[in-house]
């Protein structure tokens, strides 16, 4: 690697080179690694470094942004909703962040304006291309029309040379712009629902609480509340089974066999005594036996789905962990890119050689011996298809550096999960055993595998090994067995994905931030999710005033005409003047019943500061002996209270310092018996009573 000068004085000295625009600097590092054989050239401009080589006769310049460099913003603001003119603008907030994007802005248009032409190597997804198409629309200067595209599904050096090989002419326009309507519909539905709610708020309690929610959001906090209150109301009716004991002989032992009613659930409890009643004294007689033949496939490929759902399965890995540790994964070229759907490989894939590659870690050497030694590497494939990427799969390079414990566990994952799709199926039988007692029907079942096709090594229970039609058992028990219905499992963090998935609601990339942005904003709480009292009132109030904003029909509508755009069958301005009639409806009917709405989200968000409050006791209230002190604070300040100020029985309540670690001192004020607080300000111990009406405080002022 060497440093040169092809910028000085605000100026490019180079000309004419192919400007390559990166979504991530990691990434344009790998490819400036791939194109060059680490031979590249660097320059640090405006706080970002650039590379620059000569690949193929051409010169290249490589630089990156850092995901989305501009967002969405409302033209002009006022105070009508709903609002609807919008424009793209850099990300300006927070204000640190908003310095390092201006930067890189800056550098991409210097950079654009001696560049011959224009190659866009962002991830190949919606998002990938949305960012990459304002980054040619607005710092290059409206060259998104005019800009090559790279494809590639991982950051290997054969992969990234295959992209540049087979550059395509023009960038996915339909991808983008369907990228860039699904962003607007998002910021104004977000942004006009949020604050007509938060005016409700207002309308009732006169103080002012934001209350966010998006078009999304909605139908996903009505799938919690719903489920929970299907779990608080469920009443456990009851069931019964009959199970029969019957004696048979193998090998001069005798045993009692279990076989089972064929009727699971018997509502009456009575049906159940006559059945046990009629079957006495009666032999159970054989009257069909079913041999059916089956095969398990080993499991298909990861996509982004299946990666999630085996992580929280065996390490409780969140959905958004998981996807951020496969993304540090892929950005090292470890495995294929992660937001995917895929479940298929291409046979263009060298599964040899990846294979061969990470034999080279000695916890997988076992299974990397065997499976070399087969002749033909054939995966198994599953049914989804995606057309932008395959399954994830390891690359089969090994990382220089050590990999944290986390990232080492989702690649370990990932790589035994490539290694399963290689393994012979496995064969098996089932034995259906249908007996008659009396007239009534029962059943016995038994399965048997084997572990490979060809193998001698058997699973499974041969106790129907010598059974005949006609054979006649006696029977020795024959016994009732209540059960309960049981209430619907609570949500967690991966079947709430499942709920989308099958809803058709969010995407891939988005469900899991989606999950994470109401957990944060205390709609839902817990491992096993459950819906506060605030996404109850939501709800409670939508589904009477306004049900489109909860309707999963409306986004499953609007996901498909978000595809339409993207394949080019409808327009960004038809499906824009749709999502602003319907949220023209949703806001009207908020506006409308403005009094009702506030003062139900009202009541909410005070039980929300009871809840809250009883799980963080500081110590016992020094004034009315009975309550809990505990600090409750929003996004500007915080307070400490006694529980019982909220329904008026206590009088302690005052403001705290917004930061610093907060504790009851053991002494309460000696004046007025308010409690003291320890905190520390400017690194020194600080001491003083609550009360702002201490007479200790009001001498000191005077």
């Amino acid at each position: 690697m060497k440093n040169i000068q092809f910028y000085e004085n605000d100026k490019i000295i180079k000309k004419g080179y192919s400007l390559v625009i990166c979504e991530k600097p990691e990434a344009a590092k790998k490819i400036a690694e791939a194109l060059s054989n680490n031979t590249y050239r660097t320059r640090k401009i405006m706080d970002s470094i650039v590379f620059n080589l000569n690949y193929k006769g051409k010169e290249l310049i490589i630089c990156s942004a850092l995901g989305h460099l501009y967002k969405i913003n409302l033209t002009k603001t006022q105070s009508k909703l709903p609002v609807y003119n919008y424009s793209w603008i850099p990300i300006n907030k927070p204000k640190n962040k908003a310095v390092i994007i201006n930067l890189k802005i800056n550098l991409i248009k210097l950079l654009s304006k001696d560049a011959k032409e224009f190659i866009l190597a962002c991830d190949l997804d919606q998002e990938g291309e949305t960012i990459g198409y304002n980054i040619l629309k607005y710092a290059c200067n409206e060259k998104q029309k005019i800009a090559k595209r790279v494809k590639f599904s991982t950051l290997t050096e054969k992969d990234i040379k295959n992209a540049f090989s087979n550059m395509q002419k023009h960038i996915d326009i339909e991808l983008a712009i369907a990228g860039r309507t699904r962003h607007a519909i998002d910021f104004l539905y977000g942004i006009n629902i949020s604050k007509a709610l938060s005016l409700a708020f207002m309308s009732f309690s006169n103080k002012y609480k934001t209350l966010s929610i998006g078009r999304v959001q909605g139908p996903t906090i009505f799938y919690v509340v719903e489920n929970d209150l299907q779990i608080e109301t469920h009443i456990p009716l009851p069931f019964w089974r009959i199970s029969a004991y019957i004696e048979t002989a193998e090998n001069g032992k005798t045993t009692w066999l279990k076989i089972e009613y064929i009727k699971e659930k018997i509502i009456k409890k009575i049906e159940a005594e006559d059945i046990v009643k009629n079957c006495k004294g009666e032999k159970a007689i054989i009257s069909k036996i079913n041999k059916n033949n089956f095969k398990i496939s080993p499991p298909v490929p990861f996509n982004l789905s299946g990666l999630q759902k085996e992580a929280f399965k065996l390490y409780r890995f969140n959905p958004y962990q998981t996807l951020n540790i496969a993304e540090k994964l892929y950005l090292k070229a470890l495995i294929s890119y992660p937001r995917t759907a895929s479940q298929k490989l291409p046979a263009a894939i060298n599964y040899k050689k990846i294979i061969s590659d990470l034999s080279k870690l000695p916890e997988f050497t076992r299974m990397t011996n065997s499976l070399l030694k087969k002749k033909r590497l054939s995966p198994t494939q599953g049914k989804i298809s995606d057309n932008a990427h395959p399954a994830i799969y390891p690359t089969g390079k090994i990382t220089k550096f050590q990999l944290l414990n986390t990232e080492k566990k989702i690649f370990n994952l990932i790589i035994i999960r490539f290694f399963k799709l290689f393994e012979s199926p496995m064969t098996g039988k089932i034995i259906l055993i249908h007996f008659n007692i009396g007239k009534y029907k029962f059943l016995s079942s038994s399965k048997k595998i084997k572990k490979q096709i060809n193998s001698k090594h058997n699973e499974g229970n041969e106790k129907h090994l010598n059974f005949q039609i006609a054979k006649k058992f006696n029977v020795k028990r024959i016994k009732i067995k209540e059960n309960f219905e049981t209430a619907p499992r609570p949500f967690n963090q991966i079947t709430l994905i499942e709920k989308m998935e099958k809803e058709n609601i969010g995407t891939k990339s988005t469900r899991a931030n989606i999950i994470q942005t109401i957990i944060d904003r205390t709609y839902i709480e817990g491992t096993k999710l459950k819906s506060t009292p605030l996404a109850r009132a939501l709800v409670e109030v939508l589904q009477i005033h306004s049900p489109l904003i909860l309707s999963s029909k409306m986004t499953r509508e609007m996901e498909k005409q978000l595809e339409e755009v993207e394949n080019g069958k409808t327009t960004q301005e038809k499906v824009l003047t749709i999502a602003n009639k319907n949220l023209s409806l949703i806001i009207k009917e908020i506006q409308k019943n403005n009094k009702s709405i506030g003062k139900k989200l009202f009541l909410a968000t005070k039980n929300l500061v009871i809840i809250q409050s009883t799980n963080n006791s500081l110590s016992k209230c020094t004034i009315c002996k009975k309550g809990d002190l505990i600090i409750t604070s929003n996004s500007r300040n915080r307070a400490l209270i006694c529980s019982n100020s909220v329904n008026g029985s206590c009088v302690v309540k005052a403001s705290l310092p917004r930061f610093g670690l907060i504790k009851i001192y053991k002494k309460s004020c000696m004046t007025c018996l308010w409690p003291k607080i320890k905190t520390a300000f400017k690194g020194k111990p600080w001491i003083f009573c609550m009360n702002p009406n201490c007479p200790n405080k009001v001498k000191r002022k005077r």
